[in-house]
């Protein structure tokens, strides 16, 4: 019995409170999630944090046939790895399908996160 009720608490508390802690037992982090307009919020420590974009993660990319996630910047087109130089590579601009702002707290290394636009 208790283990279900322990299974409804993390339900309950990541379905309506956006946190979920790592299993129980086992070290990891705890992440909280904010809502997608959000970027300036408070710990629950009490240190105030803001989402920037070095904290943006994409997670999924929707690629060019025959892109892999190179672009040559001289050319303009999906970098040759043979044939293109180290300096003139960048990211590539395919369309983002799935992306993230993620941040820890450097006080008590909470995880925030929430959903990008």
């Amino acid at each position: 019995m208790n283990t279900f009720l322990a299974g409804v608490k993390r339900w309950w508390m990541r379905r309506f409170r956006g946190v979920v802690k790592p299993p129980h037992g086992q070290a990891g982090t705890t992440w909280k999630q904010w809502p997608a307009w959000r970027f300036v919020f408070t710990c629950a420590c009490g240190t105030q944090l803001a989402f920037c974009k070095e904290n943006y993660v994409i997670r999924a990319q929707e690629h060019i046939e025959g892109c892999a996630g190179l672009m040559d910047t001289t050319t303009h087109r999906i970098a040759d790895l043979a044939t293109t130089r180290i300096m003139d590579l960048q990211v590539c601009q395919c369309p983002v399908t799935d992306a993230r702002y993620i941040k820890i707290c450097p006080q008590c290394h909470t995880g925030h996160w929430k959903q990008a636009k």
